[in-house]
């Protein structure tokens, strides 16, 4: 049985270096840029308003640029020829892996995320049967099932938040889909363990002591741990359909099951990225469409066209205004604004030469607003979607809210359908708008994902369908 330390270790030494244990490279001084404050860098502005602090540094520097967030130097590369090189990476030169180890290797251990080349190859092939057609067309039907019958009774709460009841939708959606029964209804149990992870990932103290953010992130991937892998021989011997019963029942080429912490590893990072990652999505959408209610009406008489519950063929080929606008708002607010690699040998960047084990960082919320590729960037407008503008077509990495290459989000067909399932649910439900005199611009938080601050209050109008 191939172990993370272990399939680390064989890329390594394939690559003729011990990347994963050299230190970051923080020798960036030949390089324009600023690091801004001791230690913190940009972080607190980055958090707040991540495009003008990147905007800044492009403005000033040129695309190549170092800077600095929470004591780690690091490069910034903005543009879509970037963003081609990173993902892309033909000679192996950027490792994902320790991209994102700082921040999120604690938490999300042994996810696709933090897998690197071989390994993550390895490991993507495991996963690749619980998104394949057969099983998305199961999947689509317990989508429908929850969310219709969560969506209709919203109406009834006299203090309507979105985010609070998107987001447990979601999670019960995610539990279904993922892991089916077996976690004995404790949602709340499980939204808390994923809310305490997200947060520890920000965390500036990152130790696993009493009474820190850090150790409460830890204490919930400790949770989740534990229930996950006391289902994993359940999962072995009955014959469900949900994703946990494909991934305990993979083998390796030796013919053994995968152990139950490999599986339980897949299981957390994929129902975080499932849920968190379209909580945003949905509730963005919803806020936007409340503020531009032509773009509602639009979307509704689509969906209304169906008469039905979207099936899996609707999803991909009937709404593609719906699509438009799930678009737009990966464009906006994509789901990692910022995607981070670490280069394991000598390359060079803009002309600047870069040493090995150096961070390297791309920004999509950046490039998805660029003025010289986007018509009022900072606009929403689901039409510079359509087949008459195509603006994202000006580079086949302008827009990249999935990444691209090998690391390409596996779940990207999933997560387009959950939006689109249970955006119709809400248009064919109701009337939505926001409360009179609502900011504009309103307060976003946009780490980890993008959420309003104020959990988005909406004002329901149920309509009635004849």
């Amino acid at each position: 049985m191939i172990g993370i330390a272990g399939t680390d270790t064989m890329n390594a030494a394939n690559m003729g270096q011990d990347y994963v244990l050299h230190p970051d490279n923080k020798n960036l001084g030949h390089l324009p840029g600023s690091y801004g404050l001791p230690y913190l860098g940009h972080m607190i502005p980055l958090l707040k308003d991540p495009f003008t602090v990147v905007d800044g540094h492009f403005q000033r520097y040129g695309p190549v640029s170092r800077t600095r967030l929470t004591g780690q130097n690091m490069v910034w590369a903005i543009g879509p020829d970037y963003n081609r090189e990173l993902v892309m990476d033909p000679q192996q030169i950027y490792s994902a892996r320790m991209g994102y180890d700082a921040p999120l290797g604690d938490f999300f251990a042994g996810g696709l995320l933090v897998r690197d080349f071989a390994d993550h190859k390895f490991h993507r092939r495991i996963m690749q049967t619980a998104f394949k057609t057969s099983s998305m067309k199961h999947y689509i039907h317990s989508v429908n099932e929850l969310a219709e019958g969560a969506i209709r009774g919203w109406h009834r709460d006299a203090d309507f938040h979105f985010y609070p009841h998107i987001k447990t939708l979601l999670l019960e959606i995610g539990a279904r889909v993922f892991v089916g029964v077996g976690l004995d209804g404790d949602i709340e149990r499980l939204n808390q363990a994923f809310l305490d992870m997200m947060a520890g990932t920000l965390a500036i103290v990152r130790k696993d002591w009493p009474g820190l953010r850090y150790r409460k992130g830890m204490n919930g991937r400790r949770y989740l741990e534990q229930a996950f892998e006391a289902l994993v021989p359940v999962k072995r011997l009955d014959d469900g359909l949900d994703m946990m019963s494909h991934f305990s029942k993979e083998r390796t080429e030796d013919g053994e099951f995968y152990p139950d912490k490999v599986v339980a590893d897949h299981l957390i990072f994929l129902l975080l990225a499932a849920h968190d990652t379209t909580t945003s999505a949905l509730t963005m959408a919803s806020y936007y469409l409340a503020r531009h209610p032509q773009w509602q009406e639009r979307l509704r008489a689509e969906v209304d066209a169906l008469d039905r519950n979207l099936g899996y063929e609707d999803v991909g080929a009937n709404v593609p205004l719906l699509e438009q606008a799930f678009h737009e708002i990966l464009r906006l607010h994509p789901p990692v604004p910022q995607m981070m690699r670490r280069t394991i040998r000598a390359t060079e960047l803009g002309g600047y030469p870069i040493v090995a084990h150096t961070m390297v960082a791309i920004s999509p919320i950046y490039c998805h607003r660029m003025a010289e590729y986007w018509k009022e960037p900072h606009t929403f407008d689901p039409d510079r979607f359509g087949p008459e503008r195509e603006e994202h077509k000006q580079h086949p990495y302008l827009w990249v809210p999935f990444g691209g290459g090998a690391h390409k989000c596996i779940g990207l067909h999933f997560a387009d359908m959950l939006f689109k399932c249970v955006m119709s649910q809400m248009l064919r439900n109701y009337s939505f708008r926001l409360p009179d005199a609502y900011p504009e611009p309103p307060s976003i938080m946009h780490f980890p994902f993008a959420k309003l601050t104020d959990d988005l209050p909406l004002r329901l109008e149920p309509r009635r369908r004849g």
